[in-house]
């Protein structure tokens, strides 16, 4: 157990047999146990304040339990349980075998641009959904970030988040909320009023703070931080020479101190770190792309498939009618996989069904984007909760139109 954990009087529950503490926070000690009713281990969560000496940090795990059971995605811890024995509240998590970002970047150094990116990604991913269900975080930060051995990466931790639905009004006016190092400018004053975007910001900050070791806007004081982020602009590279100029824009933009400059949401940050313009100056020559032949008579697309592998975003229409309009419209973060003239495999954190129709997003300049109509075909399930998509285009692509189109590649 680390020496940092700080105990909690544990509460006496039947269901559950406590082990080891494996995490504290400011308020909370986390515990390994074993559930007796389900024989499956879980991760409980105990305050260490009694309701007598601070209702409200109770009132907010109440709060954190409903945040979060609200938000089934393969990238949130699930939230199990919550009970009070006596004057002891606890929350159970389902247990992630998996260290927090915040750790590995303190026990190692920086983490290399690919795994910060397929990390952060997968967190954007997540606050995105969270996002549609009107649940603003409020913490993010690589300490509520946890990573298992496999690569995928949960989010934790709802214990400050803003819950549109079902909101305790547990914040005031005039007070701040969060991680000073990594909480946007205005959450500093009036973290009531904290929206996607300051979520936003707080996930450039751990992007950065894992790609460079550093930890972003560092002094000694609240005060202090907040005032080199009225000041200062971060630059990643300045740090780490080798970063890519993508990356570091990302981030620069995801910090920039004016909300309304932000990326608007965590969809926007997500395509600003994966989406690639075919008119980049590190496109590959076409001569170097692997092909991929079909997979066999079960591939129903029938033809040469093309690597691909990039992130943007699909768009579906949820309108009665079908005719479309931007308030009608729900973008979901995906990564085309491949790529044919009949078709293109996407990645997907959520399960479409067959005969849905999506639109995909290309970048194709600077700011100009190009949509290909596609309709789900079939449906395979992919670690952690994700499936993979197989779409048929509304129309095949041209050879031609297929050559332009792997220049993404």
């Amino acid at each position: 157990m680390p020496a940092t954990v700080k105990n909690a009087r544990l509460p006496s529950v039947p269901r559950y047999e406590f082990g080891a503490a494996i995490g504290s926070g400011g308020m909370g000690t986390v515990y390994r146990a074993l559930d007796r009713t389900t024989k499956g281990l879980v991760a409980i969560k105990v305050l260490r304040t009694k309701i007598s000496e601070n209702h409200s940090v109770h009132q907010r795990l109440f709060q954190e339990f409903r945040a979060a059971t609200q938000l089934e995605h393969p990238n949130i811890v699930r939230a199990l349980d919550i009970g009070i024995d006596g004057s002891i509240s606890y929350l159970v998590y389902e247990l992630v075998e998996g260290a927090n970002l915040g750790d590995r970047i303190v026990a190692a150094g920086k983490v290399s641009e690919a795994e910060a990116v397929r990390v952060i990604t997968q967190v954007a991913q997540a606050l995105h959904y969270a996002h549609l269900h009107q649940v603003v975080h409020r913490d993010i930060k690589p300490d509520n970030i946890l990573v298992l051995p496999d690569g995928r990466a949960k989010l934790t931790d709802f214990g400050l988040a803003k819950d549109y639905n079902n909101d305790l009004d547990l914040t005031s006016h005039a007070s701040a909320l969060g991680t000073p190092n990594f909480m946007a400018p205005e959450q500093f004053g009036n973290a009531k009023a904290a929206d996607a975007r300051c979520d936003v910001y707080a996930l450039g900050a751990t992007l950065y703070n894992a790609v460079t070791g550093k930890l972003p806007f560092h002094a000694k004081f609240p005060l202090a931080i907040l005032a080199r982020k009225e000041k200062e602009t971060l630059s990643a590279r300045s740090v780490v020479p080798e970063l890519s100029e993508r990356v570091d824009a990302a981030i620069r933009s995801a910090l920039h101190v004016d909300p309304d400059q932000r990326p608007q949401s965590c969809l926007e940050f997500f395509k600003l770190l994966t989406t690639r313009s075919k008119f980049e100056t590190d496109v590959p020559d076409l001569s170097t792309l692997q092909y991929k032949k079909t997979a066999g008579p079960s591939d129903r697309r029938g033809c040469i498939r093309h690597a691909l592998d990039m992130g943007t975003c699909g768009v579906i229409d949820t309108s009665a009618t079908g005719t479309g309009n931007p308030e009608s419209e729900e973008m979901w973060p995906l990564v085309v996989r491949d790529v044919s003239t009949s078709g293109l495999g996407v990645l997907l954190a959520r399960r479409f069904e067959p005969g849905t129709e999506l639109t995909i997003e290309f970048l194709t300049g600077e700011s100009d984007v190009s949509r290909l109509e596609v309709r789900v075909v079939r449906i395979e399930p992919e670690k952690a909760g994700h499936w993979i998509h197989g779409c048929a285009f509304k129309n095949n692509l041209s050879d031609d139109e297929l050559e332009d189109l792997i220049k993404f590649a």
